[in-house]
């Protein structure tokens, strides 16, 4: 290409990083998204950085049994077909209020489709096997898997959990070539402890509405469906309400496949990421508000901000929630 001042630096990263006195930047939580080497080293009963050695669960989700056929179980998902050994399963929509989920004519009511108040969340996850002081490593193997997989690290991360998402999910596991089982495990259920969770990475209407009115003037409020939803040129794929355009005040920063590579298993890298979001008129300077359409996308989004250090709420009840509600305020058009 024609450059006569190149060198290569052959020691790489891996020398630099091991010299603590030398610079280096990197997302705030970092540890919060790891690898298929880490969970493999935590299997065979190393201890690799960042955990904290108090047991640790892995945790296989989806909604796809449930969304088509009502069914809370494992029967016919990918983790009947493999999973990593020793990991649970979780029906993505049973940390929900319910009872209703978007099978069928879905949710009758925006709160059955809000995660569970955290004092219950807590409950369910005890019965599961988790507890305050575990590490929780979440993969998913969909078509959204990181979606899924962000909206259950979400829900964690607001009960207090020191939660993980693995990176490049069951695929980068399979292909590292590292072993898989098909005999499922079950939850051994344990008191989960006592704890406040972190009330701070979920917001409400009520939150919402103070920004829209100019009560409150320091938080932004992010919308991350698509463009068609945020003008008012569609609803999604939505099948239980139907409501045009978007949250007054609320800047649009991007759909969720913003956030993931293009095969949706892993994550974008984040100074792609965080280069984006302040192109589009946010930065850690402001709280953020993020809402989708349930809480699904506005989850993973919430779950990326904790990622980087911004301090970011997810409003759960998206809007479903705020439409359902008629003397709430709304926008079409282009901004």
């Amino acid at each position: 290409m024609g450059y006569s001042k190149a060198s290569n630096y052959d020691a790489s990263i891996m020398e630099w990083a091991s010299d603590s006195s030398l610079p280096m930047e990197k997302m705030a939580n970092y540890h919060a998204l790891v690898y298929p080497e880490w969970v493999k080293d935590l299997i065979d009963g190393k201890n690799p950085s960042t955990y904290h050695g108090n047991g640790y669960v892995i945790l296989y989700t989806t909604w796809t049994a449930r969304y088509s056929e009502n069914r809370t179980d494992y029967v016919g998902t990918n983790y009947e077909l493999g999973h990593i050994p020793g990991a649970i399963f979780l029906d993505t929509y049973s940390i929900e209020n319910g009872p209703n989920s978007e099978y069928g004519e879905g949710y009758k009511h925006p709160s059955e489709g809000n995660v569970k108040p955290i004092p219950e969340l807590q409950h369910f996850l005890g019965n599961m096997g988790i507890s305050k002081d575990k590490t929780v490593i979440i993969y998913a193997d969909d078509e959204i898997a990181m979606m899924t997989a962000g909206r259950v690290a979400w829900a964690l991360l607001l009960a207090g959990v020191d939660v993980r998402i693995l990176n490049g999910g069951f695929q980068a596991w399979v292909k590292k070539g590292y072993p898989i089982e098909t005999t499922p495990n079950p939850w051994v259920p344990v008191e989960f402890g006592d704890s406040p969770g972190n009330p701070q990475y979920l917001s409400t209407m009520e939150d919402v509405r103070n920004v829209v009115n100019g009560t409150v003037t320091d938080v932004l409020i992010a919308d991350d469906r698509s463009w068609e939803e945020y003008i008012g040129d569609s609803n999604s794929y939505y099948p239980y309400f139907f409501a045009l355009g978007r949250i007054p005040t609320a800047k649009w920063i991007g759909d969720w496949v913003e956030l993931v590579r293009p095969d949706a298993q892993s994550l974008r890298t984040y100074t792609e990421v965080e280069s984006n979001w302040r192109k589009a008129g946010f930065s850690p300077d402001n709280k953020i508000y993020f809402y989708c359409g349930t809480g699904w996308r506005s989850g993973l989004y919430t779950f990326y901000a904790y990622l980087l250090g911004w301090n970011a709420a997810n409003y759960d009840g998206g809007w479903f929630e705020w439409t359902y509600y008629s003397d709430n305020p709304i926008e079409k058009g282009n901004p």
